[in-house]
């Protein structure tokens, strides 16, 4: 037999298939893989706003504080300058401010009472639309949100009522006598009539004023009324009103002698304009031009006659002549109504698009160009006339609109200056609305039930789509996924991490139970859990998020009132080095029926590297590892420890404990100083800050006689894995086979 070193192996990520990469782990627990190289485990999470110590709770509050996050979005307008992380919990959606000032709270509170998602519904979605961000969610009604504390509804449910319009009286005043006024000298016999209708008055020559003022003619007018958006979006027109008048001739005066009103021209009164909903800044008047007697006069075509800028006042007199009425009224068809029942969006091409939800699970629509609530009746496709199923989700990509469907992906693009919608891949499309993220320069990320996949390519220069399986090194634990509660899992995408990070539900849970981190670097997997059952799990994530520096944000289900810890935490948690897994929150009862709690620290799990099985090239021939060494880059002090096991036998034995030191400089006057507690601590921007530096170290195995080995780095000190050697003692015989009990 021969020592053999074995060359230096660069640590890899995950890979559970049957005949691995020689550098693949078999398991990365809570490390992350470093830019500079290797994997590191200093990552915890901490509260985004830092608990008050002690913070006091009513039984009311602390309900609330343990209901689960249901939507986690962040929102930046002005530039960047202000950043809004949107929360929905417990029916309520809000937001909180970290620097209170002077208020009596840090919530604002946006809306109330709002539907709590089903384990098979995605919940709220945002959809940023330039000056302000639309949410929905299939069964509140949809709303803008503005910033501050302005939100409110989005979109035409229905259409602007008919208004009233009065009556034209044109018998009135025909006498000489004025209303209200004097009996002019002479005129004994004269009388004011009744006015049961409306009666402005314009000169023949006047500028204003509507009708033919020649006697006899026939005079006939129409009206719509639509709604005005802040969003420069106009409703659909209502139905239309008219007014006729016919003005009298000699022949038919009222009475011999009496002077009639003829060479006149009117104003029309119309009275009965509803105020709109909040949102509203403004209503369209639109009119008909003269139809006369209906042969002779304009037909039925409306022009926009004024805008009322206002969402108060409910009467308009109509005076402007036809031949000021220049710009005709939109068709029926450029607006129509429509439901909240739409449970996804997206902003693209200038439009917002609307998809999916129970009523029209396959309806696609969109709106005008720069006219976020206005969709016109025909500006639609219905994607059910191919094989997919409901629509899921709607990702911008560029130069297309990608349209996910429960077993489909389709695209939306311009062709010939029109809207083509085509599908781009018939087998495969998830239900996991929120796994689905942009990463940048790579792809568009997400899980469905059979497991991880990314999808890039595109139409430009002669590209084509590709969708890809990329979850092969973690077959295991994405096979474990609960298909059912899909809907439930999260992802978000850091370019500060370099991360794509996903939570999900498995073996039949409905809530997120494991997650997975992608490194685009490396391309490789690593798992953020622990090793204990899923009732034990301690990263009960419902949903991730990234603000605009990068810093991954955490929404938490914290345990049920059963439990006496809230862990990991209540409110939103930040992805940090703070390297503590949020905190411990154990309510401690006080009179009044209030809670004290007081926050510390909650320890980590163990962080695990373990490599894959190693035969060294050949399992039947006999060996014997004498040791392994680890290169890492490391700071600080304490110790970590190795355990090895042979022959896939999942009896971990000890190879020690090591400290993260140059042996021959531990505990020494010329140590580095180190994180630990004591005399020599580092101190940041001081001479007693460590540097990182490179550390080999070593741990004796002395093994028997073996086939396979594997080796497991177990810490929760602070570790770079980035790369090992093995040495091995190498037989030269095959040993024969056999055969088991039983066997033939």
């Amino acid at each position: 037999m021969k020592t053999v070193s074995i060359p230096d192996i660069i640590a890899g990520g995950i890979d559970d298939s049957y005949y691995p990469a020689a550098n693949s782990a078999a398991l990365v627990q809570n490390f992350r893989y470093d830019p500079v190289g290797g994997w590191r485990n200093d990552r915890g999470w901490e509260p985004l706003i830092p608990y008050a110590t002690p913070t006091t709770f009513t039984a009311a509050q602390l309900a609330d504080a343990q209901a689960p996050t249901r939507f986690l979005a962040v929102w930046t307008r002005h530039a960047g300058s202000e950043e809004y992380v949107l929360v929905e919990r417990n029916g309520d959606l809000f937001y909180e401010f970290g620097n209170i000032g002077t208020a009596a709270s840090r919530k604002m509170t946006l809306a109330t009472g709002r539907h709590l998602p089903r384990s098979d519904e995605s919940g709220t979605q945002l959809v940023p639309f330039g000056r302000f961000a639309l949410l929905l969610n299939g069964h509140d009604e949809m709303l803008k949100f503005w910033g501050r504390k302005k939100i409110n509804t989005f979109g035409f449910s229905q259409t602007h009522p008919a208004p009233v319009v009065l009556p034209v009286q044109v018998d009135y005043n025909l006498e000489q006598g004025f209303p209200g006024g004097t009996i002019q000298p002479g005129d004994d016999n004269a009388t004011n009539n009744n006015l049961t209708g409306i009666a402005l008055q314009f000169a023949a020559d006047d500028y204003l004023g509507l009708g033919d003022p020649t006697g006899g003619s026939i005079n006939s007018y129409s009206w719509r009324v639509s709604y005005v958006t802040d969003t420069g979006s106009e409703g659909p027109l209502s139905d239309p009103v008219g007014a006729t008048w016919t003005l009298y001739t000699t022949a038919n005066e009222p009475a011999a002698g009496i002077a009639v009103a003829n060479n006149t021209k009117y104003g029309v009164v119309l009275t009965g304009l509803e105020p709109g909903p909040d949102g509203t800044v403004a209503r369209n008047i639109y009119r008909t031009k003269n139809k006369k007697d209906g042969i002779e006069g304009s037909g039925d075509i409306y022009y926009f006659e004024s805008r009322i800028n206002d969402n108060s006042c409910s009467t308009y007199v109509s005076v402007i002549p036809d031949n000021q009425l220049v710009n005709e009224a939109p068709s029926l068809a450029d607006s129509v109504p429509y439901s909240s029942s739409y449970k996804y969006g997206a902003a693209w091409n200038g439009s917002m698009w609307l998809g999916g939800g129970d009523v029209l699970p396959t309806q696609l629509r969109y709106s005008k160009a720069g006219l976020p609530e206005q969709f016109g009746a025909f500006d639609t496709f219905d994607v059910g006339v191919r094989e997919g199923g409901a629509i899921k989700a709607l990702v911008p990509y560029y130069n297309v609109l990608l349209v996910f469907r429960e077993e489909a992906i389709d695209a939306v693009f311009r062709e010939n200056g029109e809207y083509v919608c085509s599908t781009i891949n018939s087998s495969i499309g998830t239900i996991g609305t929120e796994s689905i993220r942009l990463i940048p320069g790579v792809g568009v990320m997400f899980l469905n039930k059979n497991g991880f996949y990314l999808l890039s390519g595109g139409f430009q220069g002669g590209a084509s789509f590709s969708v890809n399986n990329v979850s092969a090194g973690i077959n295991k634990e994405v096979s474990r996924v609960s298909v059912n509660a899909l809907c439930r899992s999260t992802a978000t995408y850091s370019n500060k991490e370099k991360e794509y990070w996903c939570h999900f539900p498995v073996d039949g849970a409905t809530e997120n139970t494991h997650g997975a981190s992608f490194n685009t670097l490396t391309k490789e997997w690593s798992l953020r859990a622990n090793t204990t059952t899923n009732s034990d799990y301690s990263w009960t994530f419902t949903k991730l998020a990234t603000d605009s520096s990068g810093y991954i944000l955490i929404g938490t289900l914290p345990n049920t009132p059963t439990v006496s810890d809230l862990f990991p935490g209540f409110g939103l948690q930040v992805w940090s080095a703070r390297r503590s897994l949020g905190d411990s929150l154990v309510p401690v009862p006080a009179p009044q029926s209030t809670f004290t709690i007081t926050p510390t620290a909650h320890g980590l799990d163990n962080c695990i590297w373990q490599s894959t099985w190693a035969d060294y090239g050949d399992d039947s021939v006999k060996k014997r590892v004498l040791s392994v060494e680890l290169e890492s880059i490391t700071e600080g002090n304490g110790t970590v420890e190795l355990q090895w096991a042979a022959d896939y036998s999942l009896d971990w034995k000890s190879a020690g404990f090591v400290p993260r030191q140059i042996g021959e400089y531990v505990n020494s006057t010329v140590t580095d100083p180190t994180y630990d507690s004591g005399s020599n601590i580092a101190i940041w921007n001081t001479s007693k800050w460590q540097d990182h530096k490179v550390t080999r170290y070593r741990w004796d195995v002395q093994t028997g006689l073996i086939s396979q080995f594997a080796f497991r780095l177990i810490t929760t000190n602070v570790i770079q894995v980035v790369k090992y050697q093995t040495n091995v003692i190498v037989g030269t015989v095959k040993t024969p086979n056999t055969n088991s009990p039983g066997a033939f």
